[in-house]
This record gives structure tokens, sequence and C-alpha cells, in this order.
């Protein structure tokens, strides 16, 4: 099962990041995760541009998009919503139909005590116009990153990581069951 990873997050040391990177470490054999990290290379987004004028850098997340059997998209909060760049990224993706009926896992990193759950409600309402198969039982809103990654970004917190493997076994299931159909 092929995953990409999207972090929200433009910052060499973000836990959003850190938090992909753990989840690709805590998945299992079958599920081999990737993470495309250059989101701050992705040009503003001009709606006049024909799809197949789009930037090379546009295209290859594009056909990785199409190319994986679901997503993840790890969003900071930033003013109670997502990054101008995550926004930026999907705006690019709104007219191809990369995302339409993908099986979408969103997550949140926050140092504040509630996860970043605003960022996490903005995403999901821009994935849901977009017509994404946003997966809620795997859902991660993470509150108190401080304490739950040490300075190397690891992960240091148990419990998060037990969520981390049931998101994962939850979005698995959806995706076997999107592919059934």
């Amino acid at each position: 099962m092929k995953i990409l990873a999207i972090s929200g997050s433009i910052r060499s040391a973000s836990f959003n990041t850190a938090l992909l990177n753990c989840t690709s470490v805590l998945s299992p054999e079958n599920i081999n995760i990737t993470l495309f990290n250059t989101i701050e290379s992705i040009p503003v987004f001009n709606s006049e541009t024909a799809e197949d004028n789009y930037p090379p850098i546009v295209k290859k997340l594009i056909d990785k998009i199409r190319q994986s059997d679901g997503v993840i998209i790890s969003a900071p909060e930033y003013a109670h919503g997502i990054s101008g760049a995550l926004k930026n990224v999907l705006d690019w993706l709104v007219s191809s139909d990369a995302l339409v009926l993908k099986p979408v896992m969103v997550a949140s990193v926050s140092t504040s005590g509630l996860g970043g759950v605003r960022s996490y409600c903005s995403l999901v309402q821009v994935l849901t116009a977009m017509n994404c198969n946003v997966v809620i039982e795997a859902s991660l809103c993470v509150p108190f990153a401080v304490v739950k990654f040490d300075d190397e970004s690891n992960l240091i917190d148990e419990l998060t990581e037990q969520r981390i493997k049931l998101a994962l076994k939850a979005f698995e299931k959806m995706i076997c069951t999107v592919n059934l159909n």
C-alpha cells in the first residue's frame, strides 16, 4: 500500500513533519509512506494557468497523489487555520481530479493544549469541498508537542505512538474498503 504524506509546514524543525516521519516508522510493513516535503518550492497558485502548463513541481505532486492509495496531510495551525503554504498546494490540486474520492488522513500537531484542532477543522472543510474521502476515524490532533518530541524530532510519547498505530489501522481499513469497490 502506497501512502503519500504531505506536511503543511515549511519549518525545518516542524512538529507536523516529525509526526509524519514517525508515522512512516510506525507503519506496518505492508504500508509504504513517502514524504513530499517540498511545498515551499510550489509557486503561488494562478487560476489562469491551464493544467498542461502547471509548474513541474505541481505536476510531480499530482502524479505522486494519483499513484498513491491514500494521502496523509499534517497541518500546523496559523491564526486558527491552515498555513498559507498548504492552502496554496490545495489551490493547485482543486482543479485536478487527483484527490477526488482519495482516502485522506488528516493530522495536526501543536504546542497548545488543543492540538491544532482549529487547523484540523479548517483542513477537513477544504478537503470536503474538494470531494476527498476524509477518514475521520484516522484523524490525529496532537497537543503539547514540546513534551512529545525530543530535540531531534523523535516521538517520545507512548500514548501518541499508540494513537498513530490505531489511526494507521483505521486508514488502512478504509483504503482496503475503497479498493474493493
